[in-house]
């Protein structure tokens, strides 16, 4: 442990790896705290094993490169070695809760996979092992409890630890602490809390193999989410549930869900192999994630969460960026490099991809009022498949056109439906998802 660093890491993600992996190959020496003992164990609930190849996502192409095990990101100049296994995805399909179907992506024989299921832990360990060794220091089992500025320095408190840096960097995801201790919260609106189980499952009977599956449905006349996600390799699959609603209990919702007529087929052999919970906030997002030489990358700045392909953008851009201002300061030159990376965040994630439409995944359920909405919704735009995507950017933009084209049809089919659907379709879904569940 060096007596003073020139960046404190917090956070030990895709996000902060990254950051740490960027000023340690520009020469700086880097000390990443992480709470977890094992910096590679996945022990929250985690839907992000999947990465999209097939479009354009904050700003880049991820592709991955077979010949050489890398993922890369051609117009960042970002590569790292991934050595787990990969599984292309060529379709999603979304159920309503009376099963009514709609389909993104057109099957393997026509065009690039919509998604790549990955072994997140695997990715954890090669991004670890791609850092500059020499510049890098990596403490788990090391919980940030503070931040107490000095005298040109900064002091990151994590227990009886200090560590002291010309700069920290927040990369502790959507529930950070450092985030908190300086303020930002106070002006941010709390929309929502999400609550998360997933299970990773085996003997599982999907109805569309290699496929992405998700459906809506209620229990107790609540919204849950169900989200089924080919793991890379053999039959297993990441099982999760998410809901909204705090008086859910998604432990017995697990078993009800496996048990109804509708999803019981699917898992009359399954078995649980491995078991994960969160709970995470949902906040608008930070604006300008700059302030008192502290950056706050990924989930920690976001709404929720950036998909984990934001994530690593934006934890190697901002590690750049504060690669380039500490450069700045000792060439006593104009500094810039921050405001480039803000400018970057404010206009990739604020406003080409906007949290409204994030958040739209999760508001259908309460911007169609009523289970038989939806599925008059769905079997209405599910006549055809969409194009394939799995960004959820793109999903709402397309299911928002057609809805729209459909709506003159519906107007005459189901007017009833249509004054509805007028009610909340001109609203912002942070308005009506929390004005649905008590936030407001």
């Amino acid at each position: 442990m060096k007596e003073r660093y020139d960046v404190v890491v917090v956070g030990a993600g895709p996000a902060g790896l990254l950051a740490a992996k960027a000023l340690g190959e520009n020469g700086f020496d880097v000390a990443v705290i992480e709470r977890k003992k094992d910096l590679a164990a996945v022990t929250r609930a985690c839907g992000q094993s999947l990465l999209p190849p097939n479009e354009y996502f904050f700003g880049d192409i991820f592709h991955y490169n077979e010949k050489d095990k890398r993922f890369c990101f051609p117009l960042s100049g970002l590569s790292f070695p991934y050595t787990g296994p990969i599984k292309p995805l060529y379709t999603w399909h979304m159920f309503s809760p009376a099963m009514k179907r709609m389909q993104f992506g057109y099957g393997p024989q026509q065009g690039a996979p919509i998604a790549l299921s990955y072994d997140k832990e695997v990715m954890l360990q090669s991004m670890i092992a791609d850092l500059p060794q020499n510049r890098v220091e990596l403490f788990p089992a090391t919980e940030y409890t503070g931040l107490i500025p000095g005298q040109g320095a900064l002091m990151v408190q994590a227990g009886e630890q200090r560590f002291s840096g010309s700069c920290v960097i927040a990369a502790d995801g959507a529930n950070s602490r450092v985030v908190q201790h300086l303020g930002y919260n106070t002006n941010r609106r709390h929309i929502a809390t999400l609550y998360v189980t997933s299970y990773f499952i085996t003997g599982f009977t999907p109805p569309y193999p290699d496929s992405i599956i998700t459906a809506i449905t209620t229990v107790n006349d609540k919204p849950v989410y169900l989200f089924l996600l080919p793991r890379p390799t053999g039959e297993e699959w990441n099982f999760i549930l998410l809901t909204l609603e705090p008086s859910v209990d998604l432990t017995k919702t697990y078993d009800a869900i496996t048990r109804d007529k509708r999803y019981a087929s699917w898992f009359a052999n399954a078995r649980r192999v491995r078991d994960f919970a969160a709970t995470e906030y949902i906040y608008s997002p930070i604006l300008r994630p700059f302030r008192n030489n502290v950056l706050v990358l990924g989930d920690a700045a976001a709404c929720q969460e950036l998909e984990c392909l934001g994530a690593m953008l934006s934890g190697w851009k901002g590690g750049l960026a504060i690669a380039a201002a500490l450069k700045e300061q000792q060439l006593g030159v104009m500094p810039r490099a921050v405001a480039l990376y803000e400018d970057w965040w404010l206009n990739t994630y604020i406003k080409q991809y906007d949290y409204q439409e994030y958040l739209s995944v999760f508001g259908i359920a309460y911007m169609f009022a009523r289970p038989d909405i939806i599925d008059y919704i769905f079997e209405r735009l599910g006549t055809d498949p969409f194009p394939p995507t799995f960004n959820p950017y793109t999903a709402t933009g397309l299911l928002g056109n057609k809805l729209q084209a459909a709506l003159p049809a519906m107007l005459k089919d189901r007017p009833d439906i249509v004054q509805q659907l007028a009610a909340t379709m001109f609203r912002f879904p942070s308005d009506v998802i929390a004005a649905a569940v008590g936030q407001d």
